[in-house]
């Protein structure tokens, strides 16, 4: 795949990987999902992608095989596809790939993570607390975190938002912080 920031195209092998990865799906889902990677005909593309939102949580599962394809084109689809859905079944799938090689990807994952809304707070401050963090996963998650506190939430949660804000300094304090805020923010159950 040659990657040219949001433009990318295909090339041979990329097909060979997509058609592995494509294998056991049924023939009108895997049409859909190559009609989607489209880069020649965007309104193909989109018409594509629309459908496939449009199937909904019937199909989440399958997409969740996809987000761990080795295709970046096919993975950024899935994950494009996962996000406009905002299934909360997602948001372990979502959280992991706030740590994907390819800025594209982890965008499209927190955006997706905002999507869901509140409840993608607590597993993602899991996440961080059981040190599943790395510095490009706290940067996602100080993005998801900001969008999705309330501002009096913020404030009592400054020390992990500066830690997850400035990793090279305070990072290695996030999964401290990540269990206080865990603490903070479900002492009462009905917040969420």
């Amino acid at each position: 795949m040659l990657n040219f920031g949001f433009f990318q195209i295909m090339n041979k092998n990329d097909n060979t990987e997509i058609d592995i990865s494509l294998k056991n799906f049924p023939d009108n889902l895997t049409s859909l999902i190559k009609e989607s990677l489209d880069s020649k005909n965007s309104v193909k593309k989109l018409a594509a992608r629309n459908t496939l939102v449009g199937m909904g949580k019937t199909i989440i599962p399958k997409l969740h095989k996809l987000l761990n394809s080795e295709n970046g084109l096919l993975r950024m689809e899935a994950a494009k596809i996962v996000e406009l859905i905002a299934d909360r079944r997602s948001i372990p799938f979502l959280i992991n790939l706030l740590d994907d090689k390819e800025f594209e990807i982890r965008w499209i994952a927190a955006e997706g993570l905002i999507k869901i809304g509140r409840r993608a707070i607590l597993p993602l401050l899991k996440s961080i607390r059981d040190g599943k963090s790395t510095f490009i996963l706290n940067e996602g998650a100080h993005h998801v975190l900001l969008s999705l506190l309330k501002e009096d939430e913020k404030i009592k949660l400054t020390a992990l938002l500066l830690s997850l804000d400035d990793a090279q300094e305070l990072g290695e304090t996030a999964p401290v912080e990540a269990s206080e805020a865990i603490k903070t923010i479900f002492k009462r159950k009905n917040t969420i």
